[in-house]
């Protein structure tokens, strides 16, 4: 209790400093004329951003995700942001395809599609989701309205005529707060990353719905499997390796299981980047250890360049350049 009374002190103090001293306002001045230019330079933009992936994946699986609630897993990133917004919509009877969420947001949408014959049959060549979201600071747009955002995206794709399809995302204009659009432009980044690994997962548009429904709610744990197998299949190869020169493999098998079990937990997982410096991020102490034991047992049966390779390959399914980067196991 102390301990906040005093931080409390400290702020009031601080406070006061800034509104009655001249250092204080100058501060505050600064401050000021600063937010004014950043929010007159960035508070209004077109075209603030623009991602894109290739893909082989059939074209009619990619509008279904985009023309369900598939997507909105991914865009929501949260299972109980998006149970939260999807409780509070309320359709515009008057308007089609718009909606408000809990009064302080609308939503609008228009989708355009187009067909081209392809070997005698129909085949979507180009599909586009453009989206428009208006949102205020929530309960109290009645009484003073203030602008979170007023932007629109678009998601969608176009065939290529060797057949590939390139997946594209694009802000088309935003109006808002500068810091918010900072935020909207990093949620941006992780909704491409994230519909790429879903989109090129083997199971993207087979009939298990169950298995793709869970991939969507937790797309950095499903990255991080990918790894905890690849790493297993280094481990194998170690094992058989270390057999045949007559050495003993205990440590090894007990790594293979260590890892199996691992591939079962919920595990938190993030790929973290510093500038040219990329941190496998792990919140889990038990699943550093037995990550950290497998490697050293691979690099000493199979050399330093079989752990870089499997390290590689996590940075590289995580959206970076390995050849880029520093890596680290924890």
């Amino acid at each position: 209790m102390s301990i906040l009374r005093l931080g409390l002190q400290r702020a009031g103090l601080l406070g006061r400093r800034l509104v009655t001293t001249p250092t204080g306002l100058a501060t505050l001045g600064g401050l000021g004329v600063g937010s004014y230019g950043m929010q007159l330079k960035y508070g209004n933009s077109t075209d603030f951003f623009q991602h894109e992936f290739k893909t082989t994946k059939d074209p009619d699986a990619i509008v279904d995700f985009y023309s369900t609630e598939d997507f909105l897993q991914i865009l929501g990133i949260f299972g109980i942001a998006i149970q939260f917004v999807l409780a509070g919509v309320q359709w515009d009877t008057d308007t089609e395809n718009s909606m408000t969420c809990w009064n302080s947001m609308q939503i609008s949408f228009d989708i355009t599609e187009r067909e081209e014959t392809v070997d005698g049959e129909e085949v979507v060549a180009l599909f586009n989701k453009r989206e428009k979201f208006i949102n205020y600071v929530p309960l109290i747009k009645s009484v003073f309205p203030i602008l979170l955002w007023d932007q629109v995206q678009n998601f969608g794709f176009q065939r290529q005529q060797d057949g590939t399809i390139i997946v594209r995302h694009h802000g088309e204009y935003f109006h808002g707060p500068w810091p918010v659009r900072f935020l909207v432009q990093l949620h941006a980044r992780y909704v491409i990353w994230a519909t790429e690994r879903h989109i090129n997962s083997p199971i993207f548009g087979t009939d298990d719905l169950e298995l793709q429904e869970h991939q969507r709610s937790n797309i950095p744990l499903h990255v991080f499997k990918e790894f905890l197998s690849s790493l297993q299949v280094s481990e194998e190869k170690a094992i058989k390796k270390a057999k045949l020169a007559g050495t003993t493999t205990v440590h090894m098998e007990a790594s293979l299981a260590n890892l199996e079990r691992l591939k079962r937990t919920e595990s938190v997982v993030s790929v973290q980047r510093r500038g040219s410096k990329v941190k496998l991020a792990i919140n889990d102490k038990e699943a550093q250890e037995v990550i950290r034991s497998a490697l050293e047992e691979i690099s000493r049966v199979e050399g330093s360049q079989a752990t870089a390779a499997a390290l590689q390959e996590l940075l590289k399914k995580s959206g970076y350049e390995p050849e880029e980067a520093e890596k680290s196991p924890a």
